[in-house]
């Protein structure tokens, strides 16, 4: 596979013919015109479920592509009949997890760094009493993230957080609670440190330049 990749020629064509291929295979799930796959991802969706991807998604799926590198594929899956994925238009994701047994909204043009995981659910119950194999009192809620998000490499969101628009996730952090919008938060768990830079126009002014 790497002597594929080694030409920019064979690259675009292994890249297109993996996109065709990803697409045909995975006809329960809805991907906008622009899809590119680069290595090929896991994907898993259960009969029933919703699985809706935006235009111009970028999965990479291998380390060729990506310069911190990645520890696995992407993987997509929802694991109940009743469980949604919906993610926007223009969203880049490198080596991520999408786990969702409830519910996974993430907003436009996002960007999910190496190795990421998302997962709505614990997987497991607390309760120890058959812990391996019980599917009752799995705790789940649903995960919102807005748009224009930056998640850093190996960070993991759990159940219950909503990621406010424009925020910053600084790497390896875990997030157990809500980020407010245009806030940057690192740590495990994480907390807000600071907000984003604000852009400036070119006709914008403040008062020290009149």
């Amino acid at each position: 596979m790497m002597l594929l990749y080694s030409s920019r020629w064979t690259r675009k064509l292994v890249v297109g013919l993996q996109t065709l291929a990803f697409r045909a295979t995975n006809r329960n799930a809805t991907f906008g015109p622009g899809l590119r796959i680069r290595g090929w991802p896991i994907a898993r969706f259960v009969d029933g479920s919703t699985a809706a991807f935006g235009r111009n998604l970028r999965l990479v799926s291998h380390s060729f592509f990506s310069a911190p590198g990645v520890n696995h594929p992407c993987i997509l899956r929802t694991l109940t009949p009743h469980a949604r994925i919906t993610v926007g238009n223009d969203v880049g994701m490198s080596g991520c997890t999408i786990c969702a047994a409830d519910s996974v909204t993430i907003g436009d043009q996002c960007l999910l760094g190496a190795n990421v995981l998302v997962a709505d659910t614990d997987f497991h119950p607390l309760a120890p009493e058959g812990r391996r194999y019980s599917r009752d009192g799995i705790a789940t809620a649903p995960i919102e993230i807005g748009a224009n998000v930056f998640i850093g490499a190996n960070t993991m969101i759990l159940k219950g957080v909503t990621v406010g628009a424009n925020a910053v996730i600084g790497a390896g952090s875990v997030v157990t609670d809500d980020v407010p919008a245009d806030s940057i938060a690192v740590g495990v768990p994480a907390r807000v440190v600071g907000v984003t830079p604000v852009a400036h126009t070119a006709d914008e002014s403040t008062e020290a330049d009149q």
